[in-house]
């Protein structure tokens, strides 16, 4: 698959809304491994849960939270958050302006 597109021509789409308040995302791959640039919008979060894959979260912009377990850490530009499979996660936008990150789902 080779493709070149805009990100700003793809529309924000509800993220799993079963576990989820204020979180979009655009899809920018969507095979073994799934990449979605995510928008958190103030007061936002994604609520506890675990899934069957591993994550990695890369935070651009904005102020939040994110937990891993019982670990809590800040949610900001230039964080890196790694998710085991089937460990328990969260994150919430704290702040006053959209929490920005790109999501990784890895089997």
């Amino acid at each position: 698959m080779n493709e070149v597109f805009d990100i700003s021509s793809l529309e924000w789409q509800p993220v799993r809304p079963e576990v989820s308040h204020n979180v979009f995302g655009k899809a920018m791959l969507n095979g073994k491994v799934k990449a979605v640039l995510t928008r958190v919008a103030p007061g936002g979060k994604f609520n506890m849960h675990a899934d069957a894959y591993a994550h990695l979260f890369y935070f651009l912009s904005g102020e939040g939270t994110v937990w891993v377990g019982k670990k809590q850490s800040e949610a900001r530009s230039g964080v890196v958050v790694q998710v085991d499979a089937g460990e328990p996660h969260a994150y919430e936008n704290t702040g006053k302006e959209d929490l920005l990150l790109v999501s990784l789902n890895i089997p």
